[in-house]
């Protein structure tokens, strides 16, 4: 209870535990901090570059156990306020016989609207002796994925040109314009479209353990992890830009649904763009997306004595995301439209859409417009080092401590390819280039050519609602960016997303467990106390140039976990801990960029490098009843204080030599590099996110378990 999966393509990519996303919990995979990324789609963004953990990229037949820790103690690293989910592969010593073992499993499932099938294969091979085990485990599957729907990309309020054939310009506004003006507080679709997502996934994933126990009192396990997940998407859209007609859009036999504040129904007017297209366009994004993770552990415990052990860990993580190609191809309407409508009436989820005079399974009336291209990269590694002793002073009591290293790198690039009316659209012979000297780049009218384009058919069969469009012309990708060749133009860099982490973290930690006995009550618990330290190194561009900026932070993490078996069949468990997240990747970046000439004070708008981790006191107490044998009635209830949480600061203003900036960034000549150069202290103003105020997460979890043992024969299997 209290974590939550947030799906994608039908499958689960990132969790949520008790309220608190990604960024708050941290993933181990045999014990080993891990992190993964993949890609998302255009309503979701692009790549994961922060400290979610991407599950989609695993076949779930790798592993063989999760444990979700939500209650923190000294011994589990740090890093979560949320939960620390740990995941294991299987090793040849979990079968107790020895020899061989091979297990097998092959499925497969039709879906009906991709009208594909999805072949899906596990299998395992496994041999040991009593003190050497080998493994090797494989997972396959090939899946396509289709999706069909209407999104409206967020929602936009007034402001009509005229409202049934009322001028809204007038002064003072006529009634009849008031509903739907600006601040209104009634709202229509930003950019209203239907779209077609096609996902093709082929995911392939290898496991490998050795075994050795060459005593009863000595192990060593080598766990290794690869896997690859190779994807496509192609996403298509049939949509109005209302974004960019503000103002200019006139409004007739419209209807407002009073419950949700929206124009439920309405015919509009939407007047041509000033090359001559119109803000109706068919788009076709294509991305291809590659994830490649390799993970190697290697552990090690060994028992001195009977009360004094030793546990060992050190391993490598790679993880590699790859978008080669992420192509928009955009084609926009030409011909006259009139009568553009939508009707939400039948379907709040599907609307009616007429597109009116327009024909939008007719190549001839479309033009080639616009194109992007958005090629990105991310890598994350860890590198682990971890040890720790474990002493029995007595039966009941057990102490223990350890050391851990870590090194955690990111690395991010993202470059950019894209033109609105540019040469390459104009060689093309799709525009005239401005040849009548009237400031714009207008459509030469050619008709785009039949093996530009394809055609979506067939669409919102499994779509309630009617009176849509089932059929529309889409841009063909490929032909499109080989006519224009677009991959030859060199890329323009995306300074944001050209950035890089280097996080080393130091902790150790000491730790009582015991056990014992409070009059007729069993007691037992531990209470430890961890200290880490971290130094980060971020890197990121402004203005175009690298900034590197350090910083270094600790945290004192003290805990304490207590159960009370009041009764055989009825315990309270209580936990208090103090624990941390690290600040997200995003935010942690330096670039940003630097107004050079307006000032002083000089306009500083960058990420934080400098940001303290989010800190929590977290809080749990839950009562347990085992009132039969495999059932169980709980209620837990938990709160989180957490003392910064992040926020958008307001603007602050410090000297030039407080900024972190280096002093040769300025461009020669500017009035900052001047004043800079003669020695003054300028003032620069900084806007960035910074930590912010208190904030609590509070709530409760109820579990009921029981097996229906009581009822008669096969029955009694169920539960």
């Amino acid at each position: 209870p209290g974590v939550s999966i947030n799906r994608m393509n039908g499958e689960g990519r990132q969790i949520t535990v008790r309220g608190l996303g990604g960024d708050f919990t941290r993933i181990r995979i045999n014990g080993m901090e891990a992190q993964n990324t993949s890609g998302g789609t255009d309503s979701s963004g692009g790549s994961n570059r922060d400290r979610n953990f991407d599950f989609n990229t695993f076949a779930s037949e790798l592993f063989t156990g999760i444990t979700v820790r939500k209650t923190a103690s000294a011994a589990v690293e740090e890093g979560a306020i949320g939960a620390t989910l740990d995941l294991r592969t299987a090793r040849p010593f979990d079968y107790s016989d020895e020899g061989l073992t091979v297990a097998t499993s092959i499925q497969t499932g039709y879906n009906d609207l991709a009208e594909e099938w999805n072949p899906r294969f596990a299998g395992l091979v496994s041999h040991r002796t009593d003190k050497f085990g080998a493994l090797l485990s494989l997972a396959y599957s090939d899946r396509t994925i289709l999706e069909e729907g209407f999104s409206t990309v967020r929602w936009d309020d007034g402001n009509f040109r005229s409202v049934d054939g009322v001028d809204c310009s007038a002064d003072p506004r006529p009634a009849e314009c008031a509903a739907l003006a600006s601040g209104s507080n009634v709202f229509h679709p930003r950019i209203p479209r239907y779209g077609r997502l096609t996902h093709t996934q082929e995911r392939l994933g290898v496991t490998g353990s050795l075994q050795f126990r060459p005593t009863d009192k000595t192990e060593i396990v080598f766990d290794a992890l690869w896997s690859q997940f190779d994807a496509t998407r192609d996403e298509e859209f049939l949509e109005v830009f209302f974004r960019s007609q503000q103002g200019v859009v006139d409004i007739s036999d419209y209807t407002i649904n009073q419950a949700s504040n929206i124009v439920d129904s309405g015919t509009f007017t939407i007047d041509p763009n000033s090359n001559g297209t119109h803000p109706i366009r068919s788009e076709h994004r294509y991305d291809e997306l590659k994830t490649d993770y390799a993970q190697y552990t290697l552990t090690m415990t060994h028992d001195f004595s009977d009360r004094f052990r030793l546990n060992a860990l050190v391993g490598t993580t790679d993880s590699e995301q790859d978008v080669p190609k992420q192509t928009t191809i955009l084609y926009d309407a030409v011909a006259q439209v009139t009568g553009y409508s939508y009707d939400f009436r039948q379907s709040a989820r599907t609307p009616s859409i007429s597109f009116g005079s327009l024909d939008v399974t007719d190549p001839a009336q479309f033009a080639f417009t616009e194109f992007r291209d958005r090629p990105q990269f991310v890598e994350n590694t860890f590198d682990h080092m971890a040890a720790d002793l474990a002493f029995d002073i007595s039966e009941g009591m057990t102490v223990r401590g350890g050391l851990s290293y870590k090194e955690f790198g990111f690395d991010t690039t993202e470059f950019r390819r894209e033109s609105t009316a540019g040469s390459r659209l104009c060689d093309a012979g799709y525009y005239d280039c401005d040849l009548d000297d009237d400031g714009t780049n207008d459509i030469t009218g050619a008709p785009l050519t039949a093996d530009l384009v394809t055609m979506v058919s067939g669409f919102g069969s499994g779509l309630s609602g009617s009176g849509y469009d089932t059929s529309w012309i889409s841009p063909n990708v490929a032909a499109a960016a080989a006519l224009i060749d677009i991959y030859s133009i060199p890329g323009g860099s995306r300074d944001q997303n050209i950035r890089a982490v280097t996080e080393e973290s130091t902790g150790a930690w000491v730790q009582l467990d015991f056990a014992a006995e409070l009059g007729n009550i069993g007691v037992r618990g531990d209470v430890g106390v961890r200290y880490v330290e971290t130094t980060t190194t971020s890197t990121g561009l402004v203005n175009g140039e690298p900034v590197t900026v350090d910083r270094d932070y600790d945290n004192t993490l003290p805990s304490l976990n207590l159960a009370f078996e009041i009764t055989d069949d009825f315990m309270i468990r209580t936990s208090v801990a103090d624990v941390m997240s690290r600040p997200t990747l995003g935010d942690l970046t330096p670039g940003g960029s630097l107004d050079s000439f307006n000032g002083p004070p000089y306009p500083y708008n960058a990420g934080n490098p400098g940001l303290d981790p989010y800190e929590a006191t977290n809080f749990d107490v839950s009562f347990e009843w085992y009132f039969a044998d495999d059932a169980l009635l709980s209620f837990t209830w938990f709160d989180k204080d957490v003392s910064s949480f992040f926020q958008s600061s307001e603007s602050v203003i410090v000297p030039y030599s407080q900024s972190g900036l280096p002093l040769d960034l300025p461009p020669a000549s500017s009035p900052l590099e001047v004043a800079l150069s003669a020695g003054e202290d300028p003032e620069v103003e900084i806007s960035q996110t910074a930590n912010g105020g208190d904030a609590s997460v509070n709530g409760f979890e109820i579990i009921y378990q029981q097996p229906f043992a009581f009822l008669p024969g096969n029955w009694a299997n169920l539960g």
